[in-house]
């Protein structure tokens, strides 16, 4: 009999654990989803080789919170487009990006993502809205 009540109780027990181990990955699922940022800031072409306009980007990029990806090629800035779409990204702010091979084709797939383009001086800006 006793035995059994000892049993019973363990089993409890490793329920109740069960039950707070994963509603503790839940909650940091959850945490992590939310902390993400709405917003890459990506600079390609001609401006990820400028270094004065790397870091005017870097620099907004920390002022906002603000994912900074750098593309040296199209199909790069295509990628970068495109993953970051997929990932739920709100707005996508560009510098220096070809708007025909990387922006266009992703516009039309996904519809509810908004692309800005900018130039490097008004990258505060273009944050912001």
């Amino acid at each position: 009999m006793t035995r059994n009540i000892r049993n019973r109780i363990a089993q409890f027990v490793g329920v109740v654990l069960a039950l707070f181990a994963g509603s503790a990955v839940a909650a940091a699922v959850a945490q992590t989803e939310s902390a993400k940022p709405e917003v890459v800031l990506l600079v390609a072409g001609k401006a990820a080789e400028n270094p004065e306009v790397l870091a005017r980007a870097r620099a907004a990029s920390d002022r906002t919170g603000a994912q900074l990806r750098v593309a040296h090629t199209t199909a790069d800035q295509l990628g970068v487009t495109h993953l970051s779409a997929a990932r739920g990204y709100k707005t996508i702010v560009t510098v220096g990006v070809d708007r025909r091979i990387a922006v266009d084709p992703v516009a039309d797939h996904y519809p509810g993502v908004r692309f800005v383009a900018t130039d490097s001086n008004q990258l505060d800006h273009a944050l912001s809205r």
